[in-house]
């Protein structure tokens, strides 16, 4: 053996009892791969996924959810309800601490690093709070939460952060009030914007919180030890964690890796522990050892881009919807059925599943005479008399395309012309990303189990996304959630505004699939939050 095949296995016997002696956990690290690097570690604007699987793991809300999808206890150890539902009162831990790097100390000065009181109380939940709806900060709070009362009057610039209704009462209690009874609020204060916030900490860092491992204090089950861009991320075990579970791997690290045919190759041969996969995926992969949990989160189907010049014109996209009936398109084979409207399966309202209370979406009516009269008026309102159409796809749905091509020549004729490019996954998104398209056959992933968050995707505040709908009629049915109480009622305004989305022809909606967390030979206890995108590994286990 050479001296320098040596010297590298001294170093790399160091380096592991190094990693041995930052924490005690009791099982393997873990190794899981993520498309792309972090933009923000900052829980109250965090939106990415990589973002969000720091942030979910490294720090903890009041409340988190579990492996079944229940709500139980995180730096709150009790609560209590008023009678009226309009009050919660939270008992939090004394022993929740935060856990600050060296690096992140040099931030303060020498006072304030000398008396920093790393016991995470009442205010940090109550600043938190008031960053996620202070309109300054455009945090990525969504739905879930604005029933927390002068929620929206704050957001909307009509009253200041401290009339948000969340009190420190003392060091360990916290009040929150509601403007309505909403059942389903403990559930929307485990995502991320409810996440606590230490304000002196976040104004010692001067604009740039979040923005590297050393510029955020957390108090999750694990915090973000180093960063390497582009390469990795490495998270402890926070031994200052003190929750309602054990932290079981002493480390987890995020593998930056968007090469899907080396992530499934890695996850059979046991280097990842764990790996997101889509259901093509699913079938590459020959390890008879690996499991699946199953979540259907994902609608396929035809998306137009609303602020382009040709299909953001109505009538081009009525045109095109009547004159496709989807049924006669082929379904892929691990689908069962053609979709029952635009809202995922995985979607709820409430506690209950939002399809099986709404039911299905009308579909746009198919009609050869209505398809060329809207048509002939697009081309009017153009002043074109033909026109090419861009279709982005799937590589695995081309076939699906040129199907509902030749569909739509068959009617429209000549006049109307189609390129399509297939595409991998990571080129499809990125070319949906920057509106490179006419007409997206692509999946609508929900990021949580909420119906409303699903749909707030198309509303106007978020019409520099990828689809470019507008519509104040729209708006103003999901706006009506802010103040009905009766879940009959929230699913009645979800249903008006899913099947406006199918007569204003923004998405023809063809099929639901599953996306799956896939778990390497011998892990188990690794589990997914919001809509099975985010994975948890406080319990993750590797015989």
């Amino acid at each position: 053996m050479t001296k320098k095949i040596l010297a590298l296995l001294m170093v790399f016997a160091i380096i592991t009892c190094l990693f041995a002696s930052c924490s005690d956990g009791t099982g393997e690290d873990l190794y899981y791969p993520i498309y792309a690097d972090p933009v923000s570690f900052d829980p109250q604007i965090a939106t990415d996924n990589a973002s969000k699987i720091v942030v979910f793991n490294c720090f903890e809300g009041l409340v988190r959810e579990d492996k079944n999808g229940k709500v139980v206890p995180g730096v709150a150890k009790s609560w209590q309800v008023s009678p009226d539902r309009l009050t919660y009162t939270f008992y939090l831990r004394e022993n929740s601490k935060w856990y600050m790097s060296d690096y992140a100390k040099e931030l303060l000065n020498e006072e304030s690093a000398e008396n920093f009181n790393y016991t995470v109380v009442a205010e940090d939940f109550v600043y938190g709070l008031k960053r996620a709806f202070n309109p300054e900060m455009n945090a990525a709070t969504d739905s879930r939460l604005y029933s927390i009362k002068n929620s929206r009057e704050v957001f909307r610039g009509e009253k200041t952060p401290d009339e948000l209704g969340v009190t420190a009462v003392n060091p360990t209690t916290l009040k929150i009030e509601l403007n309505e009874p909403d059942e389903n609020f403990l559930s929307a204060l485990t995502q991320s914007a409810a996440m606590p916030c230490r304000e002196e900490f976040f104004e010692a860092t001067k604009g740039r919180y979040g923005l590297d491992p050393e510029k955020v204090i957390y108090n999750g089950p694990f915090y973000l030890y180093s960063w390497s861009t582009g390469s990795h991320l490495t998270l402890f075990r926070n031994q200052n964690y003190a929750g309602e579970n054990t932290v079981t791997p002493n480390a987890v690290y995020l593998y930056i890796n968007s090469n899907l045919t080396t992530r499934t190759d890695k996850l059979s041969d046991g280097v990842y522990s764990a790996c997101p996969v889509s259901v093509r995926q699913k079938a590459l992969i020959e390890n008879e050892n690996v499991t699946y949990t199953a979540f259907e989160n994902s609608t396929w189907g035809f998306c137009f881009n609303c602020a382009g010049e040709i299909t953001g014109d109505y009538n081009i996209r009525s045109a095109l919807a009547a004159s496709l009936d989807v049924t006669q398109l082929p379904l892929p084979k691990h689908c069962e059925s053609y979709a029952d409207g635009i809202v995922p399966d995985i979607c709820t309202v409430g506690s209950n599943s939002y399809r099986s209370l709404a039911g299905k979406t009308t579909p746009y009516a198919v009609n050869r005479e209505n398809a060329v009269k809207s048509l002939e008026q697009a081309f009017h309102n153009l002043g074109i008399s033909n026109v090419t159409l861009k279709i982005v796809c799937h590589e695995s749905f081309e076939n699906i395309v040129k199907i509902a091509v030749q569909n739509w020549q068959s009617i429209l004729g000549v006049h109307v012309n189609f390129v399509i490019e297939p595409l991998d996954d990571i080129s499809l998104e990125r070319k949906i990303e920057n509106k490179e398209f006419d007409i997206a056959f692509t999946g609508l992933t929900a990021k949580n189990e909420s119906a409303v968050s699903f749909l707030e995707m198309f509303s106007e505040s978020n019409a520099s996304g990828n689809f470019g709908f507008t519509s104040k009629k729209f708006d103003l049915l999901l706006s009506q959630n802010d103040t009905t109480i009766s879940q009959s009622e929230r699913v009645e305004n979800c249903k008006k505004a899913e099947q406006h989305l199918t007569d204003m022809c923004a998405i023809i909606p063809v099929f639901t699939e599953n996306s799956y967390l896939a778990l390497g030979e011998d892990v188990s206890e690794v589990y997914c939050i919001e809509a099975g995108t985010v994975p948890i590994f406080i319990g993750g286990l590797k015989k």
